[in-house]
């Protein structure tokens, strides 16, 4: 079974490492296949590019059979990130081409409406295909592509998370979007005033039981973190508009103690399988669910351990059962203690954990990881 990749890689390593792959360095690694690391308009192969920097931290190069080069603690994507280097998902698509003609009104509408139909469905746990709605789509629009389409339906996931709203998981936000595609889903939802709160309810949103961990995929589970956020929109004047703001989901996933104790049961049980999967029963004994056997407030929920050099590894734990790109809410004890302790110090964002909990892991600083938006103050006079 793959280990985990030994601690004292540095920067320096990896980046001697790069110097030599452009230099024409042979080695037995495959190119890229999910993951690619970018560095100076460059693309490498981030499992080559640890495995090769492993000789100057280990004294010999680390074979591909020895480790993996996925997303978990210990795995390349993992480390490269660590070490403050970027790793995306290959072939990411572009983003649709300039020569499309704008998108009428009424065309919009449309896409609008079939979206919250499969949003309903998704989230109320009704089975549909997306293909089949395109395939309805096409039939009312002319000269549309089904690559089109789903793009579309991507740009109202990308409205959606702006206004802080469930989006469809399987279809990424993105932000490049008309203006008319925003003011369509602001008329479906006046006209649909009770669509948010149905959804409010939904199973998705309250899973009940928890996740059980008995021989989990890790690198199917832990996901690289988002390359880039659709954040919300915080720029509305409800004082002038006189427009109230529409529910937050992210607050109500903050409100929400089930589902936090939920999470943090996966979070927990998954830490002690990854470590005795690593040969480390007497570190899986000793992780500690800190929120539930401490107490609140500490900054952090788990308690867990490095495979390789035991060293403490404090986890916050954030739960959603909406999607990837959806925001979270972070005290700021929380981000305290992040940038008291970054090399320590680890978010695991669980989300989808209804249907199928995944995760990404932000390591270090929420201050500079993550844009913090100021929600509530604490006055005094």
């Amino acid at each position: 079974m793959p280990q985990s990749i030994p601690q004292g890689l540095t920067k320096e390593h990896i980046l001697r490492t790069l110097t030599e792959i452009d230099g024409g360095l042979t080695h037995p690694f495959g190119k890229a296949a999910g993951y690619e690391l970018v560095h100076d308009n460059k693309k490498y192969a981030p499992k080559a590019v640890v495995g090769l920097a492993c000789r100057y931290s280990i004294g010999r190069m680390l074979t591909p059979e020895e480790f993996s080069g996925g997303e978990a603690p210990g795995q390349a994507n993992y480390v490269l990130r660590k070490l403050g280097f970027n790793v995306v998902r290959k072939g990411e698509e572009e983003e649709e081409k300039a020569a499309n003609k704008d998108w009428t009104e009424q065309e919009v509408g449309l896409i609008v409406t079939d979206y919250f139909n499969m949003l309903e469905s998704e989230l109320l746990g009704q089975p549909y295909k997306k293909s089949d709605h395109r395939k309805a789509l096409a039939t009312k629009l002319q000269n549309r592509s089904s690559g089109s389409l789903e793009f579309k339906h991507q740009n109202v996931s990308g409205v959606l998370v702006e206004l802080g709203l469930p989006y469809i998981e399987g279809y990424k936000p993105r932000s490049n979007y008309q203006g008319i595609l925003a003011k369509e889903v602001e008329s479906f939802l006046d006209a649909n005033p009770g669509f948010l709160e149905k959804l409010e309810v939904a199973p998705a949103i309250n899973p009940v039981q928890p996740k059980s961990i008995i021989a989990p995929d890790l690198d199917q589970i832990i996901e690289s973190p988002p390359e880039k956020s659709v954040l919300p929109n915080a720029t509305s004047k409800p004082w002038l508009s006189r427009k109230t703001r529409r529910r937050d989901f992210a607050e109500i996933d903050a409100a929400n103690r089930q589902l936090g104790k939920l999470g943090e049961q996966f979070v927990f049980e998954l830490e002690q399988y990854r470590l005795k999967a690593a040969g480390r029963d007497d570190l899986a004994q000793k992780v500690l669910w800190a929120s539930r056997d401490i107490g609140d407030g500490l900054g952090f929920d788990i308690l867990s351990f490095d495979d390789t050099d035991d060293s403490e590894r404090m986890l916050e734990v954030k739960t959603t059962g909406l999607g990837k790109f959806f925001p979270f809410y972070v005290t700021g004890n929380e981000v305290r203690c992040s940038e008291d302790i970054p090399d320590q110090y680890n978010l695991f964002r669980v989300f989808d954990f209804g249907r199928a909990p995944r995760l990404y892991i932000l390591h270090g600083s929420l201050r500079e990881l993550c844009q913090l938006d100021p929600v509530l103050y604490r006055a005094v006079v």
